[in-house]
């Protein structure tokens, strides 16, 4: 079941050896591929940082000799110079194809989140440079999603740490009838934003979000217990009354499949402390367009209490992450309740829980703000409630008792 836009063009085959599945023969390119655009795309595990994503680029590869380079072409209008990213020793050859050693060539993973904002490094696109070598690397695994190559590679850092890489990489054709959301600031309201381009003299930045055309799909992972299961999917589907259409479904994930995945928008139960309960995105780094979303949830987000309040409790943290999946920030403004993307203590938190249960309407601020950027419903700033995100002055959760619930540690 395909629940995720799959790129339908191009040619990138995967060729497994007939006689020992666990060895990873190269990829093949086709040659007449070479100078087209494609979109790479990329998460880890870390053991000691847990999960995280990389910068989404759209790149195209070069030969030189025996090698291959992949060059970043994410600057559409060329403002940019190419970087390299990536310099893929070429195997073999036949007369159509080229034999590709993407584990060779896949040594360094840039710090740069998918998941940012002008915020995080303003509203003029520079390159950081920050990133880490990965050594001892070995192939995981390869699989084909039609014209998409996803790719699996377990290494080492430089201080000794395991890591597992997850790369996807499509040809590039973004959807023609996907209208981004330009962004001009954080005042009013806020969403996780591309980085910033240049388009017709001036910088700008688009909103993460979902193509609205199709349903958006969250998957919940086998192991979520069963006592849980009806909270999370309301908690998911609370997004339905901010939207006031049914946008959002909720399926369960076929059992072994779990975050990060490319057919499935997983909200993975997790176990492990490498993890909190938080949520990524990874976007068409052009338009905006959010293409994965990955949802962690621990144990230790439920309350002490009874099983209803466990419920009421998890039916809170699901839709506070589900809104981050959807490319909403945080809004920590003063005040009373009016997004679920704050924090509370645990009786407001129960008592948001208790409304999510019973069909209430969305949180004010909620509504307003995902009808404005994705149905391009107009938007009353005179009765919008308060904003006020991470990294603003003064925005921070718990103001007259700054004691973080344990929600969102």
């Amino acid at each position: 079941m395909r629940l995720l836009h799959l790129f339908t063009a191009g040619l990138l085959v995967v060729i497994l050896s007939s006689t020992n599945q666990a060895a990873v023969r190269p990829a093949a390119l086709n040659r007449n591929e070479l100078g087209q655009s494609f979109l790479l795309q990329i998460s880890y595990e870390h053991t000691t940082i847990g999960f995280n994503t990389s910068r989404s680029r759209v790149v195209t590869f070069h030969r030189d000799g025996a090698v291959l380079h992949m060059l970043d072409v994410s600057d559409a209008d060329g403002h940019d110079d190419s970087r390299v990213l990536a310099t893929i020793p070429i195997r073999d050859e036949t007369g159509s194809t080229l034999d590709v050693d993407l584990n060779e060539g896949f040594d360094t993973v840039f710090r740069e989140e998918d998941r940012t904002g002008e915020d995080y490094y303003g509203r003029i696109d520079t390159h950081d440079g920050r990133a880490f070598r990965l050594f001892q690397r070995k192939p995981l695994s390869v699989s084909y999603h039609e014209a998409t190559l996803v790719f699996d590679q377990e290494a080492r850092t430089s201080d000794g740490d395991s890591i597992v890489v997850h790369y996807y990489l499509s040809p590039y054709h973004p959807r023609r009838d996907f209208r981004p959301f330009e962004m001009k600031n954080l005042q009013r309201f806020g969403f996780y934003e591309t980085y910033p381009q240049w388009r017709s003299g001036a910088w700008v930045l688009y909103a993460m979000k979902f193509d609205i055309d199709k349903p958006i799909v969250f998957a919940l992972s086998s192991d979520v217990p069963d006592r849980y299961r009806s909270a999370m999917r309301e908690g998911v589907l609370y997004w339905n009354q901010a939207f006031g259409r049914p946008a959002l479904q909720v399926v369960d994930a076929p059992r072994g499949v779990r975050a990060p995945s490319f057919d499935y928008n997983v909200i993975q139960w997790v176990s492990s402390g490498a993890f909190a309960s938080t949520s990524y995105i990874q976007s068409d780094p052009l338009t905006g367009q959010i293409l994965h979303a990955h949802i962690f949830v621990t144990p230790e987000t439920t309350v002490d209490g009874d099983l209803e309040q466990q419920q009421d409790h998890l039916r809170y943290v699901v839709a506070h992450e589900v809104g981050h999946a959807l490319g909403l920030r945080h809004n920590f403004a003063p005040g009373g309740a009016t997004s679920v993307m704050d924090y509370f203590r645990s009786a407001q938190i129960l008592q948001i829980g208790k409304g999510i249960h019973a069909d209430a309407p969305a949180l004010a601020y909620d509504t307003a703000v995902v009808q404005h950027v994705y149905l391009d419903a107009p938007i009353d700033l005179n009765t919008l409630p308060p904003f006020c995100t991470d990294s603003q002055p003064g925005c921070l959760p718990f103001r007259s008792a700054p004691r973080e619930s344990n929600a969102v540690r």
